[in-house]
């Protein structure tokens, strides 16, 4: 039979029920912060959220009923690659929540229902420093006693960060990243420098006949010396021949230096050996006079985005102008500056020119403000800014940021642009797919030779 000590029902009883649940939450619980999700934009059709926002984060302390999915051996192998599967279940008061939390959620916009947790919003567990997104709120359970209920049971699996908008103020919670990009920026640009000298006899342009195939690596290009001078260095640059990765040409062939002392009337032989391809071939010509040597950079430059420009000045007296084309290094400076054509006819040593570094170069940014790119619109939110290395991390929503992209910062307007290609960090990893293809392409390698023939 029943206590006959309770009317089982009356205010008081409920109330000392809540409060011993209350009480034993708090000392036998751990502390999670509560996030609603604020819903900004969904679909018309079946209200699908495109995009989603989470501002505030509300310290309530809960019971962890059960874990699952957090040993190592709980990863599980799907066809849409590794998936980790954290799930866990929580309690929270009903009392707590619904005069804390859920006032609290009251003031915030773009909320769904702040009467009760909602599915969808967040649980932050320091202990694992880690979001678990609510997923089903189980509010009969217990059921009724003394005809009221005093909990929710939180259902809750590993959240999978994807376009969100995660900025409560709090650097524990905000600095917890699915992913996060580093962008290589460029600061004050500085205008490289080059020079050149005269030389006759010099191989004025390499022109490639044929590409071969089947090449897996660049092959070296080697000139007969002359007779009497400097023997030219050529470097040559890779094209696809197919569509197949295994079978590679000769694209192009570059003048390094292009010697002196050869004659007309001698054509040098050229070979074309190495990266275990055959049949390329290439053909030289040769200027009797006034043709550039190897240029030298007197000041590799700062700030440069994308290759720059290089202007050669014509010869006075009639001929054809020298042609070249710089490359970059990995730090936003010239590398070198190759010879697509020598030229012939100069007189006097020209005039190279090279085309100014990005002068785009001001402020700092600020931790957590939105950067968008007012070239591709790429956007993020800021997570770290080194100013002297000019290195920001951003994470958050569409951080596909790309070389070239003018990078301003929301509230504190600075900007710079992307000089190297974005890195991306994984902090959390939830799928691997790539790695999965990566494996799979180190197994079956078209690279060395295509299995089923060769086009």
């Amino acid at each position: 039979m029943l206590n006959p000590f309770f009317i089982q029902g009356t205010s008081g009883e409920q109330s000392l029920v809540q409060d011993l649940i209350n009480e034993q939450l708090k000392m036998y619980g751990i502390e999670v912060y509560y996030m609603p999700r604020q819903y900004i934009t969904e679909g018309k059709v079946i209200k699908e959220v495109l995009y989603s926002k989470f501002t505030s984060a509300f310290p309530i302390e809960a019971y962890l009923v059960n874990y699952e999915g957090f040993d190592p051996n709980s990863i599980l192998m799907s066809k849409f690659g590794v998936k980790i599967t954290d799930e866990m279940n929580l309690i929270i008061s009903k009392e707590r929540f619904e005069t804390y939390v859920g006032e609290l959620m009251k003031g915030i916009s773009n909320v769904k229902n702040a009467l009760r947790p909602n599915e969808g919003d967040l649980i932050y567990i320091p202990l694992s420093d880690s979001f678990m997104e609510i997923k089903y709120v189980e509010n009969r359970k217990p059921f009724y006693q003394l005809q009221k209920n005093y909990v929710y049971e939180l259902r809750c699996e590993l959240y999978e960060l994807e376009d969100e908008e995660i900025a409560t103020s709090l650097p524990e919670i905000d600095s917890v990243r699915t992913y996060d990009a580093t962008l290589q920026l460029s600061g004050i640009g500085v205008t490289a420098t080059a020079n050149t000298s005269l030389v006759s006899g010099a191989i004025q342009k390499i022109t490639v006949i044929n590409g071969g195939y089947r090449y897996s690596s660049v092959p070296t290009v080697n000139i007969s010396a002359p007779l009497s001078g400097k023997k030219a260095r050529f470097v040559g640059v890779m094209t696809s021949r197919t569509a197949l990765l295994s079978s590679q040409s000769l694209g192009t062939i570059y003048i390094e230096d292009p010697g002196y002392g050869y004659n007309p009337n001698s054509t040098p032989i050229v070979s074309i050996v190495g990266g275990g391809g055959y049949n390329a071939s290439a053909t030289v010509g040769i200027a009797t006079t006034g043709s550039i040597g190897p240029i030298f950079l007197s000041n590799i430059g700062q700030g440069y985005v994308t290759e720059p420009v290089v202007t050669i000045s014509g010869p006075v007296s009639g001929g054809t102008t020298a042609i070249a084309k710089a490359f970059l290094n990995g730090t936003g400076g010239i590398s070198t500056i190759r010879i697509v054509n020598a030229g012939y006819g100069y007189t006097q040593t020209p005039t190279i020119t090279i085309s100014a570094g990005s002068s785009v170069s001001t402020g700092n940014f600020l931790f957590n403000e939105i950067v968008t790119s007012t070239v591709s619109g790429a956007s993020g939110r800021v997570t770290d800014w080194d100013a002297e290395t000019k290195q920001l991390k951003v994470t958050g929503f569409g951080t596909n940021f790309s070389v070239g992209d003018v990078i301003v910062g929301a509230a504190s307007s600075a900007i710079y642009v992307v000089s190297r290609a974005p890195q991306y960090d994984a902090a959390e990893t939830y799928d691997s797919s790539d790695d999965i293809q990566d494996e799979y392409d180190d197994i079956v390698d078209f690279t060395e030779v295509n299995p089923f023939g060769e086009i």
